[in-house]
């Protein structure tokens, strides 16, 4: 019985990561009310619209070769690997009892990662509200016990202070203004509020090793030049789910290593 719940999990996430994907572009493309949610799904190209065995999550990608079944052209595939991110992230919550919040959380990032890759931008407004949620669970629980939440609120303020000011150092006040957005750093922020100092500073050095490692193999495969901007919010988003389920048996594997050492 328990294996049910961990499939449906599953295929709640893959479902769900379709809708957001389809919910995103529209949003992107500017449709209005009811349009945005009523709307058949259609081809980029063609226009033709796609058919319920072209609309399976990760499943239709593969038996379509990656291509339109009206047309051939070729899809995306961030599509099906995002709908199997979301589906195993959301079974990794479920299998670890995560708190509740962890799922809207996921959903956010999830949401926020498609903007950051297409513009390497986030859009402001949903990125105050997350923010201000932040501030709100932080208050509420720190009114409930009675005492400020011992977060990573200090250390989510501390990291930020000395990027920005590390990036003013190294390329100038006025090319850091016009060249990086603060939308990374604000998701940062708000994760902060939702963690512990541990777990927050092992999200950060999880999601630079990451980016790290797929900047180095972009570079090998000359995909990436020194001009090129790397979106960060899919490696905090990565790292985020990393934390929230196996942040616990990761910390004392390092424990374990640094007593050794």
């Amino acid at each position: 019985m328990q294996n049910i719940f961990y499939i449906t999990i599953f295929c709640l996430g893959l479902v769900l990561a379709s809708f957001l994907n389809a919910l995103m572009y529209r949003i992107d493309k500017e449709y209005k009310y009811p349009e945005i949610f009523i709307k058949p799904s259609h081809c980029e190209k063609c226009k033709k619209q796609l058919q319920w065995y072209d609309l399976i999550p990760v499943l239709s990608y593969i038996f379509t070769k990656g291509k339109c079944s009206k047309c051939g052209k070729k899809i995306n595939i961030y599509y099906p690997i995002s709908e199997l991110f979301l589906g195993i992230s959301m079974f990794l919550l479920y299998y670890t009892s995560s708190p509740w919040y962890t799922y809207v959380i996921l959903v956010i990032l999830f949401s926020l990662t498609y903007f950051d890759l297409v513009y390497k931008a986030i859009p402001q407004t949903p990125t105050l509200l997350f923010l201000l949620s932040g501030l709100i669970y932080t208050v509420i629980n720190s009114f409930l016990n009675h005492e400020l939440v011992s977060n990573a609120l200090l250390s989510g303020l501390l990291l930020i202070l000395g990027i920005t000011l590390l990036l003013i150092l190294m390329y100038g006040f006025k090319n850091f203004k016009e060249g990086f957005g603060f939308g990374d750093f604000l998701v940062l922020l708000t994760l902060s509020m939702f963690l512990t100092t541990q777990q927050f500073w092992l999200l950060f050095w999880i999601s630079i090793f990451i980016a790290l490692i797929v900047s180095i193999l972009g570079f090998i495969t000359k995909k990436y030049n020194r001009k090129t901007a790397l979106p960060l919010l899919p490696f905090f988003t990565l790292g985020y789910i990393v934390v929230v389920t196996y942040s616990e048996p990761i910390l004392k594997y390092l424990s374990s290593i640094l007593i050794i050492l």
